[in-house]
């Protein structure tokens, strides 16, 4: 079986603004497509390992929105689980799990073990201003142009973006009729490639640029945006976030100026260069793909599904915080990244499926 554990052999130097970064994670496209050795293929035994964390939780009377760290027991599997954290967290961030038996399992059984999963490697937030623990990306004929519409709605081909949390888990449900692959690319060896080309518009890069908050705020006086670079350094760490649509959608938002002409250029190298970086994955039903956000970009293609209700394409989504995680700025352990979107009065919760409004 192939070992995903390129931790045991990473190496990672001190990051300097403007200098050329070493880290596990800055891959190439072709270090995906020419190995299958970042995909973990589930044994009998973890598959029943999983299940009787399941059996235990309902034995237990707790529902997935109740489930919290050290509460799933993941037998022997739980070991495999450790090295997983390790490699999103000082590997090439990105594991992929094959083979959770979807169908067989049900979706109840299929969404507590996956979430019993992330439990494991950190603590899950909410995603939505619905208190959504338990996202779910499926086309509910959403228009990605609205600035208020979020991409996961959509069946809309979305922008190279980092989600806010530490990790991001999707687990497949339904594949859909065709498209839909999932692109990933390493935001480190974007920036290298940048960097090689113009090192002033990484500079720009590093500047704080603005974000829609997607309307989801507290009160009418609370700003609906916030500032944050593209690219950041703390404590000789890199990390990133991705120029996506949060940064476009914020155009035209009370407060946040026009792009510059430098920006408007950063913009352009930074969607062909991430472009050069990515490789498409395509799902599987029963993979979970759990990427590190602060070294790597996702997005995916557009997609055409089933016309028939039960056979759209269906997947789950976690947002996991580690407390533990990478080294980052202070205020990026604050707001979304310390506790998802929070907002007053709104409950956690965890639906099995979503319909639109």
């Amino acid at each position: 079986m192939n070992d995903f554990r390129t931790f045991k052999t990473a190496r990672r130097e001190p990051a300097v603004v403007g200098e050329p970064i070493v880290d596990p994670a800055g891959w190439n496209p072709e270090d995906l497509t020419s190995n299958e050795d970042w995909i973990y293929h589930l044994s009998d035994q973890d598959i029943g390992d999983l299940t009787a964390g399941v059996e235990a939780i309902r034995a237990g009377g707790k529902g997935i929105v109740d489930m919290k760290h050290g509460d799933f027991q993941a037998g022997a599997f739980a070991e495999t689980l450790k090295d997983i954290r390790h490699e999103l967290l000082d590997g090439r961030g990105l594991v992929m799990l094959r083979g959770l038996p979807v169908d067989a399992m049900g979706v109840e059984a299929s969404a507590m073990a996956y979430f019993g999963i992330g439990t494991h490697l950190g603590h899950p937030l909410r995603q939505n201003a619905q208190g959504h623990v338990l996202g779910h990306v499926k086309d509910l004929g959403g228009d990605y142009s609205d600035p208020n519409t979020r991409g996961y709605l959509t069946k809309a081909e979305m922008k190279f973006h980092a989600d806010h949390s530490d990790y991001v888990g999707l687990l497949c449900l339904k594949q859909g009729k065709s498209g839909g692959e999932s692109r990933v690319a390493s935001s480190i060896t974007l920036y290298n490639r940048i960097l090689e080309q113009r090192p002033d518009l990484v500079r720009e890069l590093c500047n704080d640029w603005h974000w829609t908050k997607h309307q989801q705020t507290n009160s009418a006086d609370e700003l609906p945006y916030f500032t944050q670079p593209i690219f950041m350094f703390e404590q000789g760490v890199f990390s990133a976030r991705g120029l996506s649509s949060y940064v476009i959608k914020a155009q035209g938002l009370p407060g946040v100026p026009d792009f510059t002409p430098a920006q408007k250029e950063a913009i352009e190298l930074y969607r062909a260069t991430v472009e050069e970086c990515a490789t498409d994955i395509l799902f599987q039903a029963g993979d979970i793909q759990l990427l590190h956000n602060h070294v790597l970009l996702h997005s995916r293609r557009s997609f055409e599904d089933f016309p028939e209700p039960e056979r759209k394409r269906h997947l789950m989504r976690l947002w996991l915080r580690d407390p533990e995680g990478r080294t980052l700025p202070g205020y990026m352990r604050e707001g979304l990244f310390g506790a998802g979107v929070e907002l007053d009065g709104v409950a956690a919760s965890a639906p099995l499926d979503v319909e639109a409004a």
